[in-house]
């Protein structure tokens, strides 16, 4: 009789999460989908603008000039496949943390998601059509930012919402804090800055406040977001708990403090005001701070358990992830600290550092996120375990060679247009020195998007429910016919 009732519970809990995740089940995967078609995307045009600074004659349509895929390629990045997804792993996560069903509105999240979809879309095609309006990630005309501010808006409600009346008592989630806090920033550092820009005449500090706004998008919805699933996973896989709950809690206020503080460091030495320059960059370097935490608390959570990641996709994806954390910590410090940051503000290291957050940790982190939640809503399991260990090395590899090859060839390029021997050498003169870090980074986007093309026809094959029949989850040993391994019961709920 004694163990009936726990029976009974673990049935009971697990009935409830088979409704939670139906309730979810359409936007989820609807956002997924059509996520991991922009990263498609985004991939192709990473590619293509890698070329293109080394042969600008390389498909030679004005549509497709550097100038103009560049930009296109982070909007699909970041707007596309990022926000995209990082609403459909928020959304999931809320709903399982706090065992709120979305009851009704499933129809009305496709909706908005079309509307999304339709507005990135038209966002990047006048971009490739020279309607740019040179703002950093703000490129698309201002009524498709107001459509995306609005979308989003909704979303969060409904997130936030979720939140507001939790039906589960958890004790301390920390993942959920940083799930909120993502739904607030995020729609204040776009308004804030598409009002700004669009609306009022600022003169060099409108570069500053452009600065601002990446930084804040960066920092305070891809990061939150990121930090928020490896808070979920890595004690959902491995069965322990999070290290240290004060550790979390200070984490996320120091993010919450600093994240909202940098970008005008990037025009340090131009036009605007010294002291925007000087906090900016002090902010930067003291983010090193939520960066150490984090890391900390989630390598003392892993302690132990780091066999698991060679076997559970997404705990290795999430690893994977949160080691390049730190990695864009320390590059955000070089790069907003006076004495390497003047070297280093105008060069690729700016797009390293972009590609290291959004691709190497978020991404990871959401990759990780997928191949746990997919499997769950579409009542298969993935088919191919090489695929998935194809995905993970091309993007592993594909990653470590952009941000490697952007640093070293930042710093060589910033060297050179720092040297006052060199004041009288044409531009391009200077652009020929890192040649071969941009030829290392077409080639590496080639990788990614050998990767990401199996990625998305394995997504697609699941959403279909076109996977492999199991109860036990997919785990990277041997294909179809590999040994079931035990993992904790957390992972297989």
């Amino acid at each position: 009789m004694q163990t009936e009732a726990p029976i009974a519970d673990l049935n009971a809990e697990n009935l409830r999460r088979a409704a939670i995740d139906r309730s979810v089940k359409g936007p989820v995967l609807f956002l997924f989908t059509n996520a991991a078609f922009w990263l498609m995307a985004s991939t192709l045009l990473g590619f293509l603008s890698a070329v293109k600074l080394v042969s600008p004659h390389f498909i030679d349509f004005s549509f497709l000039t550097y100038g103009r895929i560049q930009p296109a390629h982070l909007l699909a990045l970041v707007y596309g496949w990022g926000i995209q997804a990082g609403m459909g792993v928020a959304l999931w996560l809320m709903a399982r943390r706090t065992a709120v069903e979305l009851k009704g509105g499933q129809a009305t999240l496709i909706t908005l998601g079309v509307i999304w979809n339709i507005a990135v879309t038209v966002g990047i095609v006048s971009v490739l059509a020279g309607g740019s309006t040179s703002l950093e990630w703000l490129e698309f005309p201002a009524s498709v930012a107001t459509v995306l501010l609005i979308v989003f808006l909704v979303f969060a409600f409904r997130i936030v919402s979720m939140a507001a009346k939790p039906q589960r008592e958890g004790g301390f989630q920390v993942s959920t804090w940083y799930i909120v806090g993502a739904c607030f920033w995020f729609p204040w550092v776009f308004a804030t800055a598409t009002g700004l820009l669009h609306h009022v005449e600022l003169g060099a500090l409108g570069a500053g406040i452009n600065a601002w706004f990446v930084h804040g998008v960066i920092l305070l919805f891809f990061v939150p977001i990121g930090i928020g699933s490896a808070y979920y996973f890595i004690p959902k896989i491995t069965g322990h708990p999070t290290h240290s709950a004060q550790l979390a809690q200070m984490g996320f206020w120091t993010l919450a403090i600093f994240g909202g503080w940098t970008g005008m460091q990037r025009f340090m030495g131009g036009p605007i005001p010294g002291w925007m320059p000087a906090v900016g960059a002090l902010a930067g370097v003291l983010l090193l701070i939520p960066v150490g935490i984090v890391g900390l608390n989630h390598h003392l959570t892993t302690l132990g358990s780091h066999k698991l990641v060679g076997t559970s996709p997404t705990l290795r994806f999430t690893f994977v992830g949160a080691l390049f954390y730190p990695i864009s910590g320390v590059l955000l410090a070089l790069i907003s600290a006076f004495w390497s940051g003047s070297t280093m503000q105008f060069t690729h290291a700016w797009y390293g550092y972009q590609i290291v957050v959004v691709y190497g940790f978020f991404s990871m982190c959401v990759f990780g996120a997928i191949y746990y939640i997919v499997p769950r809503l579409a009542g298969c399991e993935w088919l191919s375990v090489r695929l998935i260990r194809n995905h993970f090395w091309f993007s592993v590899y594909g990653i470590g060679t952009i941000v490697v090859t952007s640093v070293l060839g930042g710093f060589q390029q910033g060297a050179v247009m720092n040297d006052p021997g060199q004041w009288d050498v044409n531009f391009l003169a200077i652009a020929t020195h890192s040649y071969i870090y941009v030829v290392a980074r077409a080639l590496a986007w080639l990788f990614i998007l050998w990767s990401n093309s199996w990625f998305l026809v394995h997504l697609m094959l699941m959403v279909a429910g076109l996977g492999r029949r199991s109860s036990a989850p997919t785990l990277l040993t041997h294909d179809h016919e590999h040994e079931e391994l035990p993992l904790t019961e957390g992972a297989k709920a």
